[in-house]
């Protein structure tokens, strides 16, 4: 999955194999969005922009799916397939129906007709089994991005309706779709004369009927443009009907045998079904046919039938009608289709059809009466039990009937496209009826009935009702009703459908947030996800509730990186435009209901972890940006951590800006995510230790045997630990050259800090989070990371690239860098009132900018930035003499494990420890003295630190200083008892941490034991014996005060 909060590093190989499924049709929707939603311009030209973006979402899905159907149908012809991307399984419905009147052909060869070789059936088998798994790939990418394409259809024929602009019809709700005719209302002073101005009449002046035609044209044309051709449809029952390739005359083999049975009766009268004659004739052998050849004749002639042949013709003709109508073909396309088969009567039949705006529709003098009239006459013939099935389809479409159309529904689509043509055809008729005299009305009523029309609207009786759609049933309501049916209950919970049906229904919100709980229950199911959070059900009060709904397959598997894309970008237009239309969300009118929206967009948030996973990085502050409030940066921040490449980083930082987020408050958002993460598993951590008994991180660097004359007190080798001391989730990390690696969730800590670094400004931030970080890595015993910190992310290095009065710091600086900036240490006051900005004041105002482009912060006085600074440095300086004490740790042990004498080798020791001691001898500067207690915050923490670090610290300096002088020059250990006089000086702050942690009587050990060395040693390998240096003379140092005379 990809919820990727709790790994710094690349993406895994599998979460590889995840992202390259990912195809070019993220870049491409991306690039889309970035042109058209950036807020510029009025709420209208906003709003044409983002209606013009579905535009593009459409016409790309919409052409590749086109791309694919016909790779389908290639794919299908080289396998000697018919070529019908789409197989149409009516044909076997209808098949099915007359199928049982005839026999079946017998298929297949005898068996043992031939020998066949089974190792090349095995090879052939397995070559065909590949080729059908692609075909099968083709063919379900085929069916997604139809779906894809119809769902952006219905997102840009509803939007323009549903977010016109106020006090406005807008273009978008005159103008039907598909290219047909704009509906003109008539003048108030002149009514309507043709069929078309009552239609437009009623579809610009009734609730909900614009919005229900634009639906029933969306259903009309997805399945005009994904279905196969009627002819292709049809074209089974043809050949079963074994008329070749006549597709007119009507019913050939039925009129073949009554000609043939007039000619043996000798007579041309029509025939009496009821006659002897007929009775005992082949027309009622092997079944009773009829006797006539007008259309309504099977129905009037009870018990006989037309030949099976011309039943297979009649149901393929009603079929293609239903088809027809089904597609939204206008009369001109019906007639001609009817009349290629001369069955022009059938067009005749659905000429009053409204919803074509055949060119018919401008006849003057329409009479409503007349339709009201012929809607009742469709509906009876929809009601006929020895009709076809089709054609009871056929006349339940034009009566708006919804069980004739349902009988033969199997796809999401025919179910609603049969609810919404019920409910748009009643309404219609509810127009009419106003619009007619009500006396006739009543008549008709009276002679023939009504319709009725379930639980969608009432009945005529009740025109007000039926005019408001009271009672009528949602989509996904009436869908549900459906599910007994296994066929229908497959087709109607898929994601898609369940997308388009909560988009039909405005219940889009409440679809995005189940979506959300289902991705919140995947990525919570091991570990607490930080991009994914649960959703708190106890607030909702339905959590059992929506456990349960999540379950269901309608809903976007978590996985499907393909469906998280639809879902992100209809949330971020459908968000988009809410917030034109004064809708937006916001943090203090939402309240308690915050929670519920940043569960809806949990399909954006696990979208942005597959751009992680695509490495299409560049792409996530774009799709960050829609998230909602503090939520935007922090998942930048979970899914941008992972990146080290400085250019991409400023980069990024350049996006966000570009983009109208802040840089600042992403940088600022890293440590603070971070370090809350880490503070939470440590509590977690100790909760644990206390239940267990374990102890917490004592940190101790010596060894317990008592000081030697050649080390000193002996300091232990590892202090930083090693790589296989470092965990991750599959166990210790090994690494055979043991370099630096450290925890990930140090890791983050430190990048953290990094990301700040490309930021201007921020100079107190980085301070004060820099020494929050140490803290913690010092206090829980993280010292590698500490020291990892200490080399990428370098107290001078901030005072160096922030400042501009430490712009002259040499990169490579040593400890005296401090004094030479800020002077000596003394004790700050930080109070803002006492706060005086003097020449040293560096402005890193709104005018100036890096060269990075990024804006700088206000302006710092430089004794408060000394404030800030100082114990950054100070901590920074103390991880430096842990790293000088285990280097003399080091030394020491190569030193006593060695047995034979080497003069290379010792003075190449003695080089190293004498480097080692000048370099400690500079970070304890800073140790030695007020360490810690020049700070801007009174933090009881920094005492900790002082008992736990700084008594192991002098005694290992004074052990280095002694070994340095048994090893390199006697000067080191004049310098030990300087360090003596230092700790026991009156203003000495370090003794009483000594006494109060008892190691007071180990450093006079130490010191006892550099002592007498001093006086036994007399060689000194660096100046050679009676050398006497500068620093020995100005300080006062003799070495003949401690040389034993003899």
């Amino acid at each position: 999955m990809a919820f990727l909060e709790d790994s710094p590093e690349a993406p895994s190989e599998h979460e590889l194999q995840i992202g390259d499924d990912i195809g070019e049709e993220v870049e491409v929707f991306a690039k889309f969005l970035d042109e058209c939603i950036i807020a510029r311009g009025s709420a209208a030209e906003q709003r044409a922009r983002i209606f013009k973006l579905v535009d593009h979402y459409y016409g790309y899905a919409r052409e590749t799916a086109d791309v694919m159907r016909e790779r389908v149908r290639l794919a299908r012809l080289a396998r000697g397939g018919s070529g019908d991307s789409t197989s149409s399984s009516i044909n076997a419905r209808a098949n099915n129906n007359i199928r049982s009147t005839r026999s079946a052909p017998r298929l297949g060869l005898r068996s043992g007709g031939m020998d066949i070789d089974d190792n090349a059936t095995t090879v052939a088998s397995t070559t065909q089994q590949h080729e059908l798994d692609q075909s099968e790939n083709t063919a379900a990418s085929a069916q997604r991005w139809e779906e894809e394409a119809q769902t952006w259809d219905l997102l840009r024929r509803l939007l323009p309706l549903r977010y016109r602009e106020k006090n406005s019809s807008g273009p978008a709700a005159s103008t039907g779709a598909g290219g047909f005719q704009p509906l003109r209302r008539p003048s108030a002073d002149k009514p309507p004369q043709s069929r078309r101005e009552y239609w437009a009449d009623f579809v610009l002046t009734e609730p909900k009927a614009r919005e229900r035609k634009t639906i029933l044209e969306w259903l009309q044309s997805s399945a005009s443009s994904s279905g196969p051709d009627i002819d292709e449809i049809v074209q089974d029952l043809q050949r079963n009907a074994e008329r070749g390739e006549i597709l007119a005359h009507g019913w050939l083999h039925t009129r073949g045998a009554i000609k043939q049975h007039k000619r043996l009766l000798a007579t041309s009268e029509a025939l009496d079904p009821n006659s002897p004659d007929v009775a005992d004739s082949n027309l009622d052998a092997p079944h009773k046919l009829v006797t006539q050849l007008d259309p309504d004749v099977a129905t009037r002639q009870a018990g006989r039938k037309l030949a099976p042949q011309d039943a297979f013709f009649e149901q393929a003709i009603w079929l293609g009608c239903y088809e027809l109508l089904r597609r939204g073909k206008s009369m001109s396309e019906i007639r001609d289709w009817c009349v290629e088969r001369t069955e022009v009567w059938r067009a005749a039949s659905i000429s009053a059809l409204p919803l074509s705006n055949g060119e018919d529709d401008d006849v003057p003098n329409f009479d409503c009466l007349s339709t009201v009239l012929w809607r009742r006459m469709c509906y009876r013939l929809s009601q006929e039990g020895s009709a076809d099935v089709y054609e009871r389809a056929v006349y339940g479409i034009l009566s708006g009937d919804l069980a004739s159309v349902e009988a033969v529904s199997k796809s999401w689509d025919d179910l609603t496209f049969a609810k919404y043509n019920a409910e748009l055809r009643a309404q219609f008729d509810a127009y009419l009826v106003r619009q007619s005299d009500q006396a006739a009305v009543h008549s008709v009523i009276l002679q023939h009935g009504d319709v009725p029309t379930g639980s969608y609207s009432d009945s005529l009786s009740h025109p007000s009702a039926r005019t408001s759609g009271v009672g009528a049933g949602t989509t996904s309501s009436f869908l549900r009703d459906q599910r007994d049916n296994r066929t229908r209950r497959d087709a109607v919970n898929t994601p898609a459908k369940a997308l388009q049906a909560a988009v039909i229904d405005e219940k889009l919100d409440a679809f995005l947030f189940q979506q959300g709980v289902l991705l919140a229950e995947y990525a919570n199911k091991e570990t607490e996800s930080k991009l994914i959070p649960k959703y708190d059900s106890l607030v909702s009060g339905a959590g059992a509730a929506l456990t349960a709904a999540v379950s269901d397959p309608k809903f976007v598997a978590p996985t499907d990186c393909h469906g998280l894309r639809i879902l992100a970008h209809v949330l971020i237009v459908v968000s988009a435009l809410d917030k034109l239309d004064g809708k937006g969300k916001d943090v203090a009118a939402l309240g308690p209901l915050a929670r519920r929206h940043q569960t809806e967009e949990h399909a954006i948030a696990s979208y942005i972890s597959f751009l992680r996973l695509a490495r299409l990085e560049e792409l996530i502050p774009l799709y960050a940006s829609k998230l909602f409030g503090e939520r935007c940066y922090t998942n930048m921040a979970l899914n941008l951590i992972h990146i080290e490449d400085r250019d991409i980083q400023v980069r990024l930082l350049q996006l966000m800006r570009k983009l109208g987020l802040d840089p600042v408050k992403f940088v600022k958002t890293l440590p603070q995510l971070f370090l809350a993460e880490v503070v939470e598993q440590n509590d977690k951590e100790t909760q644990q230790q206390k239940r267990s008994s374990k102890t917490p991180f004592v940190f101790n660097a010596l060894h317990s045997s008592p000081p030697t004359l050649k080390f000193g007190r002996q300091i232990k080798t590892g202090i930083f630990g090693s790589s296989s001391d470092i965990e991750d989730d599959e166990g210790p990390i090994e690494d055979p050259d043991d370099v630096m690696v450290v925890d990930k969730s140090d890791e983050l800590l430190i990048r953290s800090m990094e990301w700040m670094m490309l930021v201007d400004g921020l100079v107190l931030e980085m301070c004060d989070f820099g020494v929050r970080i140490y803290k913690y890595f010092l206090k829980h015993g993280h010292l590698t990371a500490a020291r990892v910190l200490v080399a990428r992310v370098s107290s001078s290095e901030i005072i160096r690239q922030k400042t501009r009065f430490g712009s002259d710091i040499p990169e490579e600086a040593d400890p005296a860098w401090w004094d030479e900036v800020f002077g000596a240490p003394s004790r700050l006051n930080v109070d803002s009132d006492a706060v005086m900005m003097d020449e040293d004041t560096f402005d890193t105002g709104n005018g100036s900018s890096n060269a990075n482009g990024l804006s700088l912060s206000d302006e710092v006085a430089k004794h408060q930035i000394a404030a800030h600074a100082r114990p950054l440095f100070e901590l920074e300086c103390l991880v430096n003499a842990l790293d000088c004490l285990e280097t003399t740790g080091v030394l020491s042990q190569v030193i006593s494990n060695s047995h034979v004498a080497d003069s290379t080798r010792d003075r190449q020791v003695a080089k190293s420890i004498d480097d080692n001691a000048k370099f400690m001898r500079g970070f304890m500067k800073s140790l030695l003295k007020g360490w810690l207690l020049h700070s801007v915050d009174d933090d009881p923490g920094y005492t900790q630190l002082r008992e736990m670090y700084l008594p192991q610290v002098i005694i290992g300096f004074a052990s280095t200083l002694q070994f340095a002088g048994t090893t390199s020059s006697r000067d080191y250990m004049l310098e030990c008892m300087e360090l003596a006089a230092v700790v026991a000086a009156p203003d000495s702050d370090v003794a009483g941490v000594l006494v109060s942690t008892g190691r007071m009587k180990e450093l006079v050990e130490s010191f006892a034991s550099c002592s007498k060395a001093l006086a036994i040693w007399t060689s000194d390998m660096k100046k050679g014996p009676g050398a006497s240096s500068k620093k020995t003379r100005e300080l006062g140092w003799s070495r003949e005060l401690w040389s034993v005379k003899q």
